[in-house]
């Protein structure tokens, strides 16, 4: 395993370093702005159910895609409705992982055969970048065994997990709870599950964007 501290020069040789191992197959830890992210690259289906084993994640729990930027939403869903834009104008990059229909483009390992795909785009410079350098999708979940906590600092999610980790990019402590979840169906948003964007501010964002 390859921990690469990058608090401060060495966040281009991480990422790099990050991107090499997921185009490779194997697992990441890297930072988002809520906790540490157990990543893979999406359309391989091996290394996703990698995730699940590290994880040991129950097979019908589908896992997130995150993305570099906003505008790449029509990539992954297969319609975008006028209150899921309003809502990833609203909150991306930040912690709303918003589900929506899946596109051709996520495989359905990634999301346990559903039909829909939780996506989010984090705040942090450090998954930003290893986000925009991949030229795939890549799944990423939280780096801490199914329905436990997420630990602080990546050397220590890495060495709880069940299955080897190649790199982890130790950016320091990550303190913050995992992201909301929403599903939005038909302009009504239902919480599936609470974090640090709260009901009120999902309801006024919809309402300054008329929707």
């Amino acid at each position: 395993m390859e921990v690469v501290a990058v608090e401060c020069c060495k966040i281009e040789y991480g990422a790099r370093r990050a991107v090499e191992a997921l185009a490779a197959g194997e697992l990441v830890v890297m930072p988002t702005d809520t906790v540490y992210g157990l990543a893979a690259r999406a359309d391989d289906r091996p290394a996703c159910e990698r995730i699940f084993k590290a994880k040991r994640r129950p097979a019908d729990r589908p896992l997130p895609v995150l993305l570099a930027e906003p505008g790449e939403l029509e990539a992954v869903a297969r319609e975008v409705s006028d209150a899921v834009r309003a809502l990833a104008e609203a909150f991306w990059p930040g912690p709303l992982t918003i589900v929506v229909p899946k596109s051709d483009a996520v495989p359905d390992w990634v999301t346990a055969g559903r039909d829909t795909v939780g996506v989010r785009v984090p705040d942090d410079p450090i998954a930003r970048l290893v986000l925009r350098m991949a030229d795939f999708l890549v799944a990423v979940t939280s780096a801490n065994l199914s329905d436990e906590p997420t630990r602080a600092d990546g050397r220590s999610c890495a060495a709880e997990l069940a299955e080897k980790v190649a790199v982890v990019l130790e950016a320091g402590p990550r303190t913050q709870r995992p992201s909301t979840v929403v599903h939005v169906d038909r302009g009504k948003v239902r919480v599936l599950r609470k974090g640090p964007v709260g009901a009120s501010e999902l309801k006024r964002a919809l309402e300054a964007a008329g929707v």
